[in-house]
């Protein structure tokens, strides 16, 4: 188990040191969105207001923490947006980079243990670069709007292919979810 973990960090490592590569994503891509039940889950990570550009010393911190607490994640590396994301990048915004837990584990500060308490969430999957997952968000709130539902709850992505220098910045793929319900 303790290699596993080490595997995770590594990988997480990875993510938080890799730049955008210099193959551009397709923008045109189509927008799958579909509705899907889930069920509640615990996570722990590291809340953070500021920039986009502090992402990697917070992954960091999240990593070096889980790993000084002897913690294994039990899914993805995901990230809460708790403003709707833009195109345009804002100085300050509220998100958390965290990982799935068993309800189990009780992490300690600078880790915060929370509860996933949306069970159903709209649903797409953005294919390419970070910076293009805007247009994604967009589609997916037209879509939602557009079939009579609003927003419940903050945005979050599943980091499905990690960045390395392995995969070109067009192979990696985020689930995004965004908690809704009825107007």
């Amino acid at each position: 188990m303790r290699r596993s973990f080490q595997l995770v960090l590594a990988v997480a490592g990875i993510l938080a040191a890799v730049a955008v590569t210099d193959v551009p994503a397709d923008v045109s891509q189509s927008v799958s969105t579909r509705i899907k039940e889930i069920e509640a889950f615990s996570y722990c990570g590291i809340p953070h207001s500021g920039s986009f550009n502090d992402l990697s010393g917070v992954l960091n911190t999240l990593v070096g923490a889980l790993a000084n607490q002897n913690i294994a994640p039990s899914g993805e590396l995901i990230a809460i947006y708790h403003l709707t994301p833009t195109g345009e990048v804002p100085d300050r915004i509220e998100y958390e980079v965290a990982f799935p837990i068993t309800a189990q584990v009780f992490p300690q500060p600078p880790l915060q243990k929370k509860e996933w308490h949306y069970t159903q969430v709209a649903f797409a999957v953005h294919r390419g670069d970070y910076d293009s997952s805007a247009d994604t968000i967009d589609a997916m709130l037209d879509w939602i709007e557009a079939r009579g539902y609003v927003q419940e709850g903050p945005i979050l992505a599943r980091f499905l292919v990690v960045p390395s220098e392995d995969v070109r910045t067009r192979d990696l793929r985020t689930e995004v979810w965004v908690p809704i319900n009825k107007k």
